[in-house]
């Protein structure tokens, strides 16, 4: 579910996305923020659906990565999914990108403060 890269964290969420991969989830981003871990990239492309476990996640891991300053974002090149996230205002949340190296690129490409 999860693969490092030296300064991003990718995050592939796999079917079934339930209560348990929820918690899992919640966990693991706390690990990451604990350990220094600030920018990360979620790839929906594996998910059938956006469940409310999905979109809880996804909006507890933005709180938890914000609140020491760290950004997320998503990747999505299905139609249905960037739908539901239109629909639900959480593509004004989070940047989607097509590909996770679109996604980790734009982290290259976007200004720091130093801190």
């Amino acid at each position: 579910m999860f693969n490092r890269h030296p300064s991003i964290t990718l995050t592939s969420l796999l079917e079934p996305f339930d209560e348990d991969a929820s918690s899992r989830m919640r966990w693991e981003f706390r690990q990451h923020v604990k350990f220094g871990r600030r920018l990360h990239v979620i790839d929906l492309d594996q998910l059938d659906s956006a469940s409310s476990y999905v979109l809880r996640s996804l909006i507890g891991a933005v709180h938890t990565v914000r609140a020491v300053g760290g950004e997320v974002r998503l990747v999505s090149n299905r139609q249905g999914m960037r739908r539901v996230l239109t629909l639900t205002g959480l593509s004004r949340v989070f940047p989607v990108h097509s590909t996770a190296i679109d996604a980790m690129i734009a982290f290259r490409e976007t200004p720091r403060l130093a801190g």
